[in-house]
């Protein structure tokens, strides 16, 4: 005689304990690609301003060379060159003040696929434990 093994389905239980073992494997590895993408856009960020830094440093020396020479060079009493070089530069100081503010504000360095991938992976959870709750058998007919 040879005993055949009837595949068994899984009890609901077994099914919500699936369920939330994926949740958690899930929830963690969203936890860690945020912190990936955070890191990632930290050290871009952080290496652009170090460049940015030496750059301004260096370009600051330069400008202040290039002012005095347009303030002598403007001509008439000395003070008048250097009082029209500071206008400019008060003029310039505040068109580049106010652009810097709006593009401060509309950068992000939030992990904007880590939560869009949470927020795909909490609908199809609630959809999976929407669908392993036990269903109502309807009442058998009697004939």
């Amino acid at each position: 005689m040879t005993t055949q093994e009837t595949p068994t389905e899984p009890t609901t239980g077994e099914l919500l304990k699936g369920i939330a073992d994926d949740a958690t494997t899930l929830f963690r590895q969203e936890v860690l690609l945020a912190r990936q993408e955070m890191a990632e856009g930290l050290a871009a960020t952080a290496k652009a301003s170090a460049m940015l830094a030496g750059a301004a440093v260096l370009g600051l020396y330069a400008f202040g060379f290039l002012l005095y020479t347009i303030g002598v060079a403007i001509g008439g009493p000395e003070w008048l060159g250097f009082a029209i070089v500071t206008a400019v530069l008060l003029v310039v100081v505040l068109v580049l003040a106010l652009l810097g503010r709006s593009r401060l504000a509309a950068s992000k360095v939030a992990p904007e696929r880590a939560r869009a991938q949470l927020q795909a992976t909490a609908t199809e959870l609630r959809e999976e434990i929407r669908w392993a709750r036990p269903q109502p058998t309807p009442p058998e007919r009697s004939s």
